[in-house]
């Protein structure tokens, strides 16, 4: 009996993993959200259209975190702006969470988390701010 439960305790030890990828490699398009909090900030074009209003925080509720695969692919520092649009290729997590070093002095939400290995400026809001 001890076996079957350590056998099963086991199995959903590793069916709670976070860091399991998803197979499929996507390219998305990602809009900045300078949400006044420590949550994801990042959402699709279209979803910004559509629920740009937030009503019942629909647009907060698909809103993800982004995170680089390798630190040598941080974003750099003029993005978090406005209207920064970022093309990035990569993968989704399976389950929702936090992107790896999040820290925060706020209860966090949970969301979906794109794990990166390329990205690309299409527009820059720290570009139309500076001008």
């Amino acid at each position: 009996m001890s076996r079957l439960l350590s056998l099963l305790m086991l199995l959903l030890l590793f069916s709670c993993n976070t860091d399991q990828l998803e197979d499929k490699v996507q390219t998305i398009e990602l809009e900045y959200i300078p949400w006044a909090c420590d949550c994801a900030n990042w959402a699709s074009p279209e979803d910004i259209d559509r629920y740009n209003d937030n009503k019942d925080d629909s647009l907060a509720t698909l809103s993800i975190f982004v995170e680089p695969a390798d630190p040598s692919l941080a974003l750099p520092d003029t993005i978090g702006y406005i209207n920064d649009r970022i093309r990035f290729i990569g993968q989704f997590y399976k389950a929702k969470g936090f992107p790896k070093g999040f820290k925060s002095s706020e209860k966090g939400t949970q969301a979906r988390v794109f794990r990166y290995t390329k990205f690309e400026v299409l527009n820059s809001g720290y570009r139309e701010r500076a001008r």
